[in-house]
């Protein structure tokens, strides 16, 4: 029996590399930085507001991550707390805060609004965030009076009440009186309501809109007055004419209330509202003495129409007829109308009893 033996390693190898103790000449990478959540910050906007007395001025302040820290107004001459988040802090009724979200930024808006602004308005604001330490964000406003900047150095003013300039001259003032047009050497001057003067006349809106209303033209389709069989179906058509953009409003009213087909049975209306011309169409299936009287068409961009609806019986149409066939024409058609009002009210007043 042979005893077999494993044979010497002619060379031990290195053994297993112990990496926390061995020294190694490998790079050491310090761990990867965990962030810190982003902290608020000012996104750059206007700081220099400028506005007349008795405007309302806008204060902005643009913060970005404000997540729950909350945005604050101080006045820096006084050191005055104007508001606290959306909570505005002074009695002054005129001072608010509008909070404007702006998502794609990440940020939001809390402008503070000064309305009716004053000359003690005027000076410098701070719009802060109560991190730690505090940050903030300055806002410049300034307040004019254009009473006290006269423009004394043209020759087409006649000053009513001269007040000393302080420095320059403005173009801008509500002190002088100015011609509505003034030529001379080949140019023109215009006065315009803010006191600008400017070379080209002032656009009004009212005067365009006032233009575009004379060129609007409401029609009904028959004439102001109609007549219908009682029983008899009736169609009344108003059309708009002239419209650069639909009507807001088109509609039928009878005694200055809405024709509705709730109202009255067998009523119904189609209305098209749209550019160029808009029409409204009342149909009436089944004619009652009741239906009598004036329809008039109300629409916002037009002045409205009425037309006078009359609803007889059958044979008082037929006695009207003959009463008037043997007149002319001018005096026929008014001894017609009367004579169908006068049946209408006799046989309306008859069925009451």
């Amino acid at each position: 029996m042979v005893n077999a033996k494993p044979k010497a390693k002619g060379y031990a190898g290195p053994g297993p590399w112990d990496w926390q103790n061995d020294q190694s000449n490998y790079p050491v990478f310090s761990p990867y930085p965990v962030s810190k959540l982003d902290q608020p910050q000012f996104m750059k906007i206007n700081r220099n507001i400028s506005v007349m007395v008795g405007e309302t001025a806008f204060l902005p302040c643009r913060v970005k991550n404000l997540d729950e820290y909350t945005v604050s107004w101080i006045r820096a001459d006084d050191v005055t707390v104007l508001s606290v988040g959306h909570l505005a802090f002074s009695s002054d009724k005129r001072i608010s805060v509008v909070q404007v979200p702006r998502p794609r930024l990440s940020a939001s808006d809390w402008n503070l609004s000064i309305e009716n602004a004053s000359l003690e308005d005027d000076g410098m604001y701070e719009c802060q965030v109560n991190t730690d330490p505090k940050i903030n964000y300055k806002v410049f406003l300034a307040v004019a009076d254009p009473a006290k900047y006269p423009q004394a150095d043209s020759p087409y003013y006649e000053v009513v009440d001269p007040a000393p300039a302080k420095g320059f001259e403005q173009t801008h003032s509500v002190i002088k009186k100015h011609h509505k047009e003034v030529e001379k050497d080949g140019f023109s001057m215009y006065l315009h309501d803010n006191g600008c003067i400017c070379p080209k006349p002032q656009f009004k809106l009212m005067d365009t809109v006032k233009q575009l209303q004379k060129d609007l033209v409401m029609t009904i389709s028959g004439g102001s007055i109609q007549y219908v069989t009682s029983g008899g179906g009736i169609m009344l058509e108003c059309l708009v004419s002239g419209l650069s953009s639909p009507p807001l409003s088109l509609y039928w009213e009878k005694g200055n209330k809405v024709v509705t087909a709730k109202e009255r049975p067998g009523v119904s209306l189609e209305t098209e509202k749209v550019a160029g011309v808009s029409r409204i169409t009342l149909y009436i299936g089944s004619a009652e003495l009741s239906d009598t009287g004036n329809y008039t068409c109300v629409s916002d961009t037009a002045k409205r129409e009425t037309v006078l609806l009359v609803v007889t019986q059958g044979d008082d149409m037929k006695a009207a007829s003959l009463a008037s066939a043997s007149l002319p024409s001018g005096v026929s058609t008014m001894v017609y109308s009367l004579t169908v009002l006068t049946i209408s009210v006799l046989t309306v007043v008859i069925t009451s009893h």
